[in-house]
């Protein structure tokens, strides 16, 4: 096994491990189901990113944040419909990861997300994702595009969390 691999397999156990010490769902606080909800709008807020301002971080997030949701929702969205709700997305923190000796570092991004209108009660719901990442050779010499790739990989894995936070 490689260097590389090796350090993978033991991000990938470290992130389980951490899931695994998570308790388990209480049925009664998961989102209800809502089998025919339309979504009008996605509205990021970007408040919580206002420590990052003078990092370009906070520029890849809002920029690959809205179109990654509006694809994960994509048979839930109805632009214009007034009957359909909002949907309020907040990131609260990124966070990339030192990587370490080895090039392998975990990666963060949390927050949360809300509906409004189209017959839903609003209730906020937290999302948060933690993904392995492991650098290439190429990565420490362009480091700027790799840490863009890995924000744009946080981005894809919050917005494919949230139709089942939504109960969707």
């Amino acid at each position: 096994m490689t260097r590389r691999a090796a350090l993978a397999r033991a991000a990938l156990a470290l992130a389980a491990a951490g899931l695994a010490g998570c308790a388990a769902p209480n049925p009664s606080a998961q989102p209800q189901a809502h089998a025919d909800l339309r979504i009008a709008t996605v509205a990021i807020d970007d408040s919580g990113l206002a420590s990052l301002d003078t990092s370009p971080v906070a520029a890849w997030v809002r920029a690959s944040l809205s179109g990654r949701i509006a694809h994960a929702l994509e048979g839930r969205m109805a632009p214009g419909d007034p009957a359909a709700a909002t949907l309020t997305v907040r990131v609260d923190a990124v966070v990339l990861g030192p990587v370490g000796a080895g090039g392998g570092a975990l990666d963060r991004i949390s927050g949360d997300a809300s509906l409004r209108g189209g017959g839903v009660e609003e209730k906020p719901v937290g999302v948060a994702v933690t993904l392995p990442y492991v650098a290439s050779r190429g990565d420490l010499i362009q480091a700027q595009p790799a840490r863009e790739r890995r924000v744009a990989a946080l981005a894809q894995a919050f917005a494919d969390q949230l139709p089942g936070k939504l109960g969707l």
